[in-house]
């Protein structure tokens, strides 16, 4: 389960979207467990950081400097956004303190409208519509410009998903620009998702994940999924398997966050016929974990193409670089979001959870993935003049390489 509280802190993007505020149902703590907790975080870090430079931050000099400022704090929201400022002077990701509001909504049921959206030229796009959602029996199309919800201007992609976010069987007015820029309203609904695409994971705990496979033209074989989680093994497995005499095969690893690297990897396993070293993590003590595909008896031996782009995390990224080094996929897209580190979590006085990085990933060649992401093979943007035409360019690209002859 702390391998998957890693990847929830990565899917809503907490170190962005959360400035904390005062919870009002959770007793603030006293200042003495605030100091407890403090001295808690910066000792884990100290000595089970990945790194013992600290990126060559003075971190006993960051000790001294904000331990004083623990008891200048009146709640325990001020207390949270002391541990982030110092956190962030690491300047990585998987370093968070996980607060009790915060745990809460990552316990509650999670809802779609069936929007995927991106920052395209500075305007926040509708890049997918899931089929049959609310979004779709509301004649949305994709390229069309979110502009308020709710009545409130949408000030940048973070913006609109905070504004998206709300109770299951609930409505929200959604205010967007369509193909001739006239400003239009649609009532769209948050619909619970499918318990069949859910993982328990204990404690309350669960997490979602979208699914897809078809054939696409020209006979390739074609792989969407949202994150790497266990319940989707059996579904990956019988996809690939289907594409057997699939001219290539295509996947849409975009806007994944990541998951379970042993996912990641028996979806590998199946895309080659001898062992081969995908990615390693190194930790403080020296420690060496490698990650290694296993083939299997008949493993697809056709072309594969990987879609990342900027929201594409963790274990989507480690899959990418793996086979993208092995010379066994060709990665088609935007570069990755850079946030590839080894993590877990430990509890803390205050009654919260503590996640960091205890390894850092990188590929045998020794390219480190985080803070600078997979560089594709092929970078392709979208833009909101194909997506009105229906067009998606990353898709198109990698279905070009499909169908261009072996070299």
């Amino acid at each position: 389960m702390k391998k998957y509280i890693a990847l929830l802190v990565c899917l809503f993007e907490l170190t962005v979207l959360i400035n904390f505020a005062p919870a009002q149902t959770i007793k603030e703590s006293s200042p003495q467990v605030r100091q407890k907790t403090f001295e808690k975080i910066w000792e884990t870090v100290n000595e089970k950081y990945f790194d013992a430079n600290f990126g060559g931050i003075d971190w006993k000099a960051a000790h001294d400097r904000y331990a004083p400022q623990v008891a200048q704090v009146k709640s325990d929201a001020e207390f949270y956004n002391l541990i982030k400022a110092m956190l962030g002077e690491l300047k990585v990701s998987h370093l968070q303190i996980l607060t009790p509001d915060i745990l809460d909504r990552f316990k509650a049921v999670d809802t779609t409208t069936g929007l995927t959206l991106r920052e395209i030229e500075n305007q926040v796009v509708i890049t997918r519509l899931s089929e049959n959602s609310s979004a779709a029996k509301a004649n949305l199309k994709t390229g069309f410009v979110i502009t308020k919800i709710n009545g409130e201007a949408v000030k940048n992609l973070d913006d609109a998903k905070r504004k998206l976010y709300g109770q299951p069987n609930t409505t929200l007015r959604l205010s967007y620009l369509n193909e001739k820029d006239e400003e239009r309203e649609a009532t769209l609904e948050r619909t619970p998702l499918s318990d069949g695409d859910r993982q328990n994971l204990g404690g309350g705990f669960h997490l979602y994940a979208h699914f897809e496979s078809r054939r696409l033209p020209d006979n390739i074989g074609y792989l969407h999924f949202t994150n790497f989680l266990q319940f989707l093994n059996p579904r990956i497995t019988t996809a690939i398997e289907s594409f057997k005499d699939a001219s290539g095969i295509i996947i849409d690893l975009r806007g994944n966050g990541g998951g379970e690297d042993s996912v990641a990897l028996k979806m590998a396993n199946m895309l080659f016929d001898k062992k081969t070293q995908l990615m390693i993590t190194k930790t403080r003590k020296g420690d060496d974990f490698y990650y290694q595909a296993k083939p299997q008896k008949n493993p697809y031996r056709g072309k594969v193409a990987i879609l990342i782009d900027e929201h594409s995390g963790s274990a989507s990224e480690q899959i990418a670089a793996g086979l993208q080094e092995a010379g066994r996929a060709v990665v088609i897209g935007k570069t990755s979001k850079g946030a590839d580190l080894d993590a877990t979590t430990i509890g803390l006085p205050i009654k919260a959870l503590f996640l960091y990085a205890y390894g850092q990933p990188r590929t045998p060649k020794g390219i480190v993935i985080e803070g600078r992401g997979v560089i594709p093979d092929r970078e392709v943007d979208l833009t909101r003049k194909e997506l009105l035409e229906g067009r998606d360019a990353q898709l198109e690209a990698a279905i070009e390489y499909i169908k261009s002859p072996a070299q």
